[in-house]
């Protein structure tokens, strides 16, 4: 196994579950999010500051906005330039978004590693699919190190909702898409 390809499993490995977590009972009351050792309490009227926890910093168009910095902030601005991408029909920017080995995995599509095959699956999505109409928007982003970063993202493309899962790393200087998850939300 490559460097590269252990350090992403690792990182999978750390974010995936809690992202999850935080994705299954988003909206609801449950223990799950609060942690099952401590007494429940109402986290939805506590403020981020109460809380311990960070509020997700997005503009209404899913954008960076001016205060979000560092890395979770680098890697913000690097997804929503491949939304910027997507909604355009540019394939030659989003195959840009990726890294040349990221891995792709779109509902309904069969895993897509490298660029070339990214390159084939975004064609088959951008032809004829209203990507133009979709509606993207930032959710979370966190950095993993200085240069690792995960961010979560929910998109509407006519009725469907999407959930989304980047996890991105700095490759030559620039903050690129190593591996792309989504799938249909409920």
């Amino acid at each position: 196994m490559s460097k590269i390809s252990h350090r992403r499993a690792l990182l999978l490995a750390a974010i995936v579950p809690a992202l999850l977590v935080a994705g299954c009972s988003a909206g609801n009351n449950t223990q799950a999010m609060k942690g099952a050792a401590n007494a429940p309490t109402d986290m939805d009227s506590m403020s981020p500051e109460e809380s311990g926890m960070e509020s997700p910093e997005t503009t209404e168009t899913g954008e960076a906005s001016p205060s979000e910095t560092g890395a979770g902030g680098e890697a913000q601005t690097a997804v929503q330039g491949f939304f910027t991408a997507l909604k355009s029909g540019n394939l030659d920017q989003v195959v840009g978004s990726f890294s040349d080995d990221a891995m792709v995995a779109v509902n309904g599509q069969a895993t897509a590693e490298g660029s070339s095959a990214i390159r084939t699956l975004f064609q088959k999505q951008l032809q004829g699919n209203g990507m133009g109409q979709a509606t993207h928007k930032i959710e979370e982003s966190r950095p993993l190190g200085d240069e690792d970063a995960s961010v979560f993202a929910t998109s509407k493309q006519g009725n469907d909702n999407f959930r989304e899962l980047f996890v991105l790393m700095k490759d030559g200087g620039a903050w690129k898409i190593s591996q792309f998850m989504s799938n249909k939300g409920a």
